[in-house]
C-alpha cells in the first residue's frame, strides 16, 4: 500500500511519523521524487535543512520541478530576504500566494518539518492552517493535490499526536527494522501504514520497504499482525521453537519422578477425605433444646414498655 501511495494514489494530507531510532526525509523525498516524476509542481517549505541538502541526491530534472521556499536561513526574518519564507508567513494565504507564479497544474506541498512550527507556533493555530490551505488554493483557480509533511513523533506528547492523525488522510509510522542494526538509507523498515478512504474505510498495513539511490522506494512485502514475515515463517507446517523459562537457571525448577508423586501424595488443606465429608454432610437425628432459668436478680417486667407510646 506504501508504494501505491507514493506513486500518487491518495490525495490530503500525509503524515509521516518518524523518531530518532528511525528517520523519515528520505521517505519525504521519495514523495517529491515520484511527484516530480508525475509532472507536477513541487513546493517545499523547508525549516530543518537548507536548499543544498534537501535537493542532494535528486536527478537534475527532478530538481527542475522543485521550487524551494527556504524558511532556514532566516526563519525569523532579520535579514529580510526577499525570497526567504518566515515563521510568521506561516499561513493559508501566504502559502498561497507563495504557489500562484508556476503553479498551473495540480501541486504537492512539503513541510520539512511540521515539529519545527508545532514547537514554536500555537498548536490550534498550525492545525487550522492545514485544512485552510487546499480549500484558499481552490478559491484562487489553483489545485494542492496532496500535503506532504514530516512530524517527530518523539518530540511531542500522545494528544498532539493524536490530533494529528486525525486531520491526516495517510499516517505512515516509521519504525527501524527490528533484524536491521544499519543506519543507512539503504537499510529496510517498517512503515505502520493507516489509510482513511472517502467512503470512511480505513486500512491499516504494515510493512517492510528500502530506498533505493534517488529516493525509489522498493517494497520488500507485507506484515501479518504478529509482525512475523511470511519469509521468515517455518516451513510445512513447523511451529516455531519457544523459549524455555527454565534452561539456564542458577537453581532447579524441574521435580524428579520419586519428588513428584511426594507432591501429589501429599493432600491439599481443602481436600477432605470420605469419612469427613460424610461426617460434615450427616444429619442430626435429633434436635437440641435451650433450658432457660431466670435469677432472682433479672429484672422480669410483664408489661410492654412501648405501651405509653401508642396515640
Amino acid at each position: 500500500m506504501l508504494g501505491e501511495l507514493v506513486a500518487g494514489g491518495v490525495e490530503g494530507l500525509v503524515l509521516i511519523q518518524d523518531s530518532v531510532a528511525c528517520e523519515g526525509r528520505t521517505l519525504l523525498k521519495s514523495f517529491v521524487e515520484a511527484s516530480a516524476r508525475r509532472g507536477e509542481s513541487v513546493h517545499v517549505f523547508s525549516f530543518e535543512v537548507p536548499e543544498e541538502e534537501f535537493k542532494a541526491g535528486f536527478s537534475a530534472e527532478v530538481n527542475s520541478r522543485i521550487q524551494f521556499h527556504d524558511a532556514f536561513r532566516d526563519p525569523l526574518g532579520w535579514a529580510r530576504e526577499p525570497r526567504g519564507f518566515t515563521l510568521g508567513d506561516f499561513s493559508a494565504s501566504e502559502m498561497v500566494g507563495r504557489l500562484t507564479p508556476g503553479s498551473l497544474g495540480p501541486a504537492t506541498i512539503v513541510l520539512d518539518s511540521l515539529s519545527w512550527l508545532l514547537l514554536r507556533l500555537p498548536f490550534a493555530g498550525v492545525c487550522q492552517v492545514l485544512p485552510q490551505l487546499p480549500r484558499r488554493a481552490k478559491a484562487a483557480g489553483l489545485k494542492i493535490a496532496r500535503l506532504v509533511t514530516l512530524v517527530h513523533g518523539d518530540l511531542h506528547h500522545l494528544g498532539q499526536l493524536e490530533t494529528l492523525h486525525a486531520l491526516a488522510r495517510v499516517v505512515v509510522a516509521l519504525e527501524p527494522a527490528p533484524w536491521n542494526v544499519s543506519q543507512r538509507d539503504e537499510a529496510p523498515r517498517v512503515a505502520v501504514t493507516l489509510h482513511r478512504k472517502k467512503g470512511g474505510k480505513v486500512l491499516r498495513k504494515k510493512e517492510r520497504f528500502m530506498l533505493l539511490p534517488g529516493f525509489l522506494l522498493k517494497h520488500l512485502g507485507e506484515l501479518p499482525r504478529d509482525g512475523v514475515s511470511e519469509g521468515d515463517r517455518p516451513e510445512d507446517g513447523k511451529a516455531l521453537p519457544t523459549a524455555d523459562p527454565a534452561a539456564n537457571l542458577t537453581f532447579n525448577l524441574r521435580l524428579s519422578e520419586s519428588e513428584r508423586r511426594a507432591k501429589e501424595s501429599v493432600p491439599l488443606p481443602y481436600q477432605f477425605s470420605d469419612e469427613k465429608k460424610s461426617s460434615l454432610l450427616q444429619t442430626p437425628t435429633s434436635q437440641g433444646k435451650i433450658y432457660y432459668e431466670p435469677d432472682a436478680a433479672d429484672d422480669i417486667d410483664e408489661e410492654d414498655p412501648d405501651d405509653d407510646l401508642d396515640v
